[in-house]
Formats: structure tokens, sequence, C-alpha cells
């Protein structure tokens, strides 16, 4: 449905490496600097200062997860007359992706088409971890491995997108239709609906669920539809905004910062909205986001929250779904929700999470419910485990009878 382009549409080099003593240690160095010569392949030979960079900690917790903007510098040494040549330094300002680095951790230092750098991190064994390796290869040693994107024209896939995403970088998508004439004839010039109106034509716009050979098929395809114009909705509203300008700093960041909270709190809830459809479309009993115990709200309980509050309702017939785009550790948010159920359920578009993850969420009796065109990015292990959509309409269905 889209062509997000390739990575070297949006890296121009890259180096990565475990990070050694020296380099994340107080105690060896406070120089904040990196012996990063392999890194003139993409960097160039002349120095420059204040080169704008993005310092990101990943972390398997999402909302652990640190960026902050500052700038790096980029320095040579001529020590020829030691017999070592020329050597190349990035000096770094103090930032989280090395206060809350350890050694061993890996890092990778990108380089954008636009000149500007990110400097990232993540903690070594973790889910980010495996993520840093789906784009730039497990070839983290204790020296700098420089990587050239210049002839990667493979087309950018749902696992790189989301890694990319996370890093920060912008992705820019063909989407093949546009969008825009369609939602102002609705809801008038640069105007953002309410969540759930948008997310109803975004399916009138991807079609009706019987048009589908799943219910799969159908989520994947509304949710696609509905990112797509509202990325083209918040483009022209983000052009709109830069021709009237700022009247400061701090009004641009408010701007930004509210662009981001938009993007996080419609995700979530756009993807319950077309499950919410399907269920009711399939004729499945339910509730959504209802009071069980300690005030907490499942995303969906089956078949109703009033069966699930009756104590003489067997347990073994209830059900709850939880909903997360992506997880990471977040999951474990759902293990604590409706505490009468011992098996809990979770749906998310999160494509390859690492074994470690799921045997986890095995450990703790939790269920991923993932796409079926997802389940390619996961390993054969792991595939038998995971359920669709389908099988778990099935079983909400068996179950309230």
């Amino acid at each position: 449905m889209s062509d997000f382009g390739s990575l070297n549409d949006y890296l121009s080099g890259a180096a990565v490496k475990r990070l050694t003593a020296v380099e994340c240690d107080p105690s060896r160095s406070n120089g904040h600097e990196i012996n990063a010569t392999s890194m003139k392949a993409f960097m160039g030979a002349d120095a420059r200062s204040d080169i704008p960079t993005t310092f990101v900690r990943l972390d398997d917790d999402e909302e652990d997860i640190e960026s902050i903007e500052g700038t790096c510098s980029w320095w040579f040494r001529d020590r020829t007359a030691q017999g070592k040549g020329i050597e190349y330094r990035l000096y770094y300002q103090d930032n989280p992706a090395i206060t809350k680095a350890e050694i061993g951790d890996a890092l990778a230092i990108v380089m954008k088409p636009n000149n500007e750098l990110i400097f990232v991190t993540a903690p070594q064994g973790s889910q980010s971890e495996l993520e840093l390796f789906e784009l730039f290869g497990q070839d983290f040693g204790n020296r700098f491995k420089s990587l050239d994107f210049t002839n990667d024209e493979e087309e950018i896939g749902p696992i790189k997108r989301f890694i990319l995403e996370e890093l920060g970088i912008e992705i820019k998508a063909n989407f093949g239709m546009n969008y825009l004439s369609t939602i102002e004839s609705h809801f008038g010039p640069l105007t953002f609906p309410t969540t759930r109106k948008f997310s109803q034509l975004a399916r009138q716009l991807g079609g009706e669920l019987r048009e589908f050979d799943s219910a799969d098929k159908a989520v994947v395809t509304w949710w696609e539809t509905e990112e797509a114009m509202f990325r083209q909705l918040e483009g022209a509203i983000i052009e709109e905004r830069l021709a009237k300008g700022f009247t400061n700093a701090e009004d641009f960041l408010s701007f930004s910062q509210s662009i981001r909270q938009r993007r996080s709190s419609r995700a979530g809830s756009a993807l319950e909205n077309h499950l919410e459809q399907t269920f009711s479309e399939k004729g499945v009993r339910f509730s959504r986001e209802k009071k069980t115990e300690k005030n907490k709200k499942p995303d969906f309980l089956f078949p109703s929250v009033e069966d699930y509050r009756n104590k003489d309702f067997p347990a073994e017939q209830l059900t709850m779904l939880g909903v997360k785009t992506t997880c990471k550790d977040r999951w474990r948010q759902v293990l604590a929700e409706a505490g009468r159920i011992e098996k809990k359920h979770l749906f998310t578009l999160q494509p390859k999470i690492s074994s470690n993850q799921t045997n986890e969420m095995i450990d703790s009796k939790l269920q991923l419910v993932v796409p079926r065109s997802i389940h390619v990015t996961y390993t054969d292990e792991q595939k038998s485990w995971l359920w669709d959509l389908e099988q778990f309409l099935d079983i909400v269905k068996k179950r309230d009878i």
C-alpha cells in the first residue's frame, strides 16, 4: 500500500561498535571522546564543530527511552611524528546515551543525509540491541566498523521502519493516494476530528470487513489507511504552522511536543477502534475500557464487564485483550489487569520481538496476538506459538456459549 523507500534515503553512513571502559566509565575517562578514524568514510577529512546530534538511549521499556538534542565535534590529531598517522576523534556532550550506558552496550553513530548525527546506545542482550542488529548487522566489536548505505536499495519493511522511527527519523512515504481533499470534505480544512470519527472514515476508504479474507487483513488495512490519512493531514498542518512562523523557541518546542503527543495518543486509540469494529461486526460480545479491580481498565473484556464482575460467572469463560501498537517491556502492564483471568492476551503490530521476550510472555501466561502478515518477522519457533486475530476470535466465540 505504501512505499517507504530504502535505507539510503535516510542514512548516509554509520559506524558501530561495543562500548569499552574508556568510552563510558567515568573512572577511566572523562574526555567525552571516541577514537573514530573509521568514520572518516562518511564524516570526511575536514574538522568540524557543532554538528547537530540527537543522542538516544534505547530501552526495552519504551517509557524509559530518552532522546535529547545536542552537538558533537569532529577533529583530527596528526600523530605521524609518533608513527601513528592521523587520528580522527568525535567529541560529544554529556547525554543519556553515554551516562546510562555500560561496558559492552551497543553503540551506533549514524549520519543522516542532512549531515546531522544520531548517537545511539542500547543495553547488551536487549530487544533494543536486536533492533540495532536489524539495521546494521551483528558485527559490533571493540573497534568501529564503518557501514555504507549507498547501494542499499532494498525497500524498507515494517521492522526497519519501526526502528528508524524509534531513532527519531521521520519516515516519508509515497502512499499512492491523496486523502487530504476527502478528509477536508468531511471535517473541514486542516482540522483533526476525534479519533473515532477519523477511524470511521479510514474504514470507509479502506473497505468493508466482508471484503477481506480475514479480520487480520481488515484491521491492518484500516490501520495503514488511517496512518496515511493522519500523516497527510498532519503534514499539511505542520506546513501551515511553519509558514506562519514561531514567536520564540518555547513556542516552537511546544508545537513539536504537541505533535509527538498527538501521534502517541492517536496510535493506540485508532487500533482499538478498528478492533472494536471487527468484534462488533463478527457478533462478539465485549466491553471496552471498563473498570475492574483497583480501577484498572483492560482494553477489552469478553463477554462483558458485567459477566466479569459477576463472581458466579465461570472465570474460564472470561477473556481479556490488551492492545499496544508496540510493546517491548510494556507488555507486563497487561499482567496486572483483570485479576480473575489467569491467561492474558495482547494484540500488537510490533514485528520481530526477541525470543527472550516471548519466552517471558509464555512463562507469564500471556498469549501474543499478531496479524498473520507480521508473523513472517518472527522465528519458526515463535510462529508456532503466535496467534492471529482469527484464532483469537474463534476462542472468544467458543467461550461465549
